[in-house]
């Protein structure tokens, strides 16, 4: 699993074609995320490489909460393409009174 080649979009992609792939490269980012995440937690292993296929850094139990916060910042990413792709639902509701 790999991100998609960033130097194959010519000038004529669309900004609807530019953030799906933006999600589809996220999504991949955060699989191998938590993959780094699960292996560090399991204490089994002191450091991992995530490589997702354009680059390859290894990380440590240091890098640990750095980790989960690139995490976090990951998902609210994800749901800003997904909502403007209108995928799934706004996690926020707007509720008016019937009176």
């Amino acid at each position: 699993m790999s991100l998609l080649d960033a130097t194959h979009s010519s000038n004529t992609q669309t900004s609807l074609e530019y953030y799906q792939d933006e999600l589809k490269n996220s999504r991949v980012l955060l699989f191998k995320i938590n993959e780094a995440i699960n292996t560090i937690s399991s204490g089994s292993h002191q450091s991992y490489t995530l490589d997702t296929g354009q680059t390859r850094q290894t990380v440590t139990r240091i890098d640990l909460p750095s980790l989960i916060s690139q995490r976090e910042k990951l998902i609210g990413q994800i749901r800003q393409f997904e909502i403007y792709l209108n995928e799934g639902k706004p996690s926020i509701k707007q509720a008016r009174p019937g009176w």
